[in-house]
């Protein structure tokens, strides 16, 4: 486990938060970097649709990006992380951003069964390229899931997944305890529907990372998933940023602020030391 200091965010990023404040951001986002294409679906639903974005100049040999957004299983959409596409597509990286179906429509385990067919689909259009995934929040347990439950979310996981980045993510180091999670997850992430309480044989590099002063998601959740993935011989590890909340981890993805915090540049290290063999699991 590693620690960071954050240095703290100047005072526009202080109130960047929400719906609203993702508009903002995104309308101060430059679009050369890629070209879009929105709302393709993957499933039947409203909600099993994602947005591609197509690196204006590519990184030859780059892995795609597939990134999970967050909301509490409630709510968020994809229409709110082009600031986060857009700072990996201006660093040449295809990027797809997917919607999931949400609380009070869908419960355990659908937003891992559409998070794993919009892995699939993505797949199907970005032809042997490896796959890392990166998720925030509830998205980041999605991802997760997506290669600890590959039964249910039906991903190939070791040739396909070169790397997950969690960010902030429940694990199950606490029980739910509130609604509506305690309807969405009826288990009460006590078992097999968090990531706590599944085991797995081979997984690809797993990256946990949390901020120090994030009360949302505490940091225990990513130190005891890494340090149990660690145990089971996995190559896990996690990084706890010190002054950073729970927005935080999402917001440096920006190119405005990610130069506020070293967790872009790590993130973008951890996908360069990445496996580049047919089997991701291998260690």
């Amino acid at each position: 486990m590693k620690f960071f200091k954050f240095s703290a965010l100047p005072a526009l990023a202080m109130v960047l938060v929400g719906c609203s404040a993702a508009g903002v951001l995104n309308g101060i986002t430059p679009s050369g970097s890629f070209d879009r294409d929105k709302n393709i679906a993957y499933g039947d639903s409203d909600r099993q649709t994602m947005d591609v974005y197509r690196a204006s100049e590519p990184k030859a040999g780059s892995p795609l990006i597939v990134f999970v957004h967050g909301g509490a299983w409630t709510r968020g959409n994809k229409g709110m992380y082009k600031f986060v596409a857009e700072g990996f597509t201006k660093d040449g990286y295809d990027v797809v951003v997917p919607n999931y179906r949400i609380y009070p429509t869908s419960i355990y385990p659908e937003m891992i069964v559409d998070t794993g067919a919009a892995v699939n689909a993505a797949a199907d259009m970005f032809p042997n390229r490896s796959i890392v995934l990166i998720g925030h929040s509830a998205g980041a347990y999605n991802v997760l899931m997506a290669v600890m439950a590959p039964e249910i979310s039906n991903v190939s996981v070791c040739p396909q997944i070169a790397g997950i980045v969690s960010l902030a993510a429940p694990t199950g180091a606490y029980p739910m305890t509130d609604a509506p999670y305690t309807t969405i997850f009826p288990n009460l992430f006590k078992g097999d529907d968090a990531p706590m309480g599944r085991t797995a044989d081979r997984l690809p590099p797993v990256w946990l990372v949390n901020g120090g002063e994030d009360t949302t998601v505490g940091p225990a959740n990513a130190t005891r998933l890494a340090d149990r993935l660690e145990e089971g011989g996995l190559r896990a590890s996690s990084t706890i940023y010190e002054e950073m909340n729970h927005i935080d981890a999402v917001r440096v993805l920006s190119r405005h602020f990610d130069g506020k915090s070293p967790l872009k540049a790590d993130i973008m290290r951890f996908i360069d030391g990445l496996p580049t063999g047919p089997d991701h699991c291998a260690l």
